[in-house]
C-alpha cells in the first residue's frame, strides 16, 4: 500500500544519495538548498524553512520517495512541488506517479491552493511523462550556459 507523509526520513534521502556525485544531487535537488555532498544538517535545515513541508512516499511502510511542497502563495493560491528523488529499486513501477498523484489530491483537497507548478530538466523524459499523466502541462522553456540543465516550468490546475 502506498503512503506519504508530512514527515523526511533523512536517512533514507541520505542512502539513495550514497555514492552518487554532485550532479546526481544538482539533477533531483536544483541548486539552492543543497550542496555537495549532501547532509543531515542540510536536509534538516531545509525541512525546518518556513513554507517547505517535505513529504515521503513509503510502499509497505518502506520509504521509496521524497517531494517537496514549498513556494506557498496564499494571495495567488499557487505552490511549487521541488526537489523530487525516488529509491532506483521503485523507479518504473508508477510508483513514483501514484506518490506525486496523491501529493496533488492532498494538497488540492486540504488547502485553498489552485495551481500547483515544478520545474524538470528536459533530459529528464520519464519525469516529464509521469508530470504530463498527472495533468501538468509545459508553460515556459528555461535555457542555461550548459544546455544540458534546460529545463521546462510546468503547471497543473485543480
Amino acid at each position: 500500500m502506498l503512503t506519504i507523509k508530512p514527515t523526511p526520513d533523512y536517512d533514507a534521502i541520505l542512502r539513495w544519495n550514497a555514492g552518487k556525485d554532485e550532479a546526481f544531487l544538482f539533477q533531483w535537488a536544483g541548486t539552492t538548498a543543497y550542496r555537495y555532498p549532501l547532509t543531515k544538517e542540510q536536509l534538516m535545515r531545509q525541512s525546518a524553512k518556513d513554507g517547505v513541508t517535505v513529504f515521503m512516499a513509503y510502499e509497505n511502510e518502506v520509504p521509496i520517495g521524497t517531494m517537496e511542497l514549498c513556494d506557498i502563495d496564499p494571495v495567488q493560491k499557487t505552490g511549487r512541488i521541488c526537489r523530487v528523488l525516488f529509491a532506483e529499486e521503485a523507479r518504473g513501477k508508477g510508483l513514483a506517479h501514484r506518490a506525486l498523484s496523491a501529493l496533488c489530491e492532498k494538497v488540492f483537497a486540504k488547502t485553498e491552493l489552485e495551481r500547483l507548478s515544478l520545474r524538470v530538466y528536459c533530459f529528464n523524459l520519464p519525469a516529464i511523462r509521469c508530470y504530463e499523466r498527472l495533468g501538468f502541462l509545459v508553460t515556459e522553456y528555461f535555457e542555461e550556459a550548459d544546455s544540458h540543465w534546460n529545463n521546462y516550468a510546468m503547471e497543473r490546475k485543480k
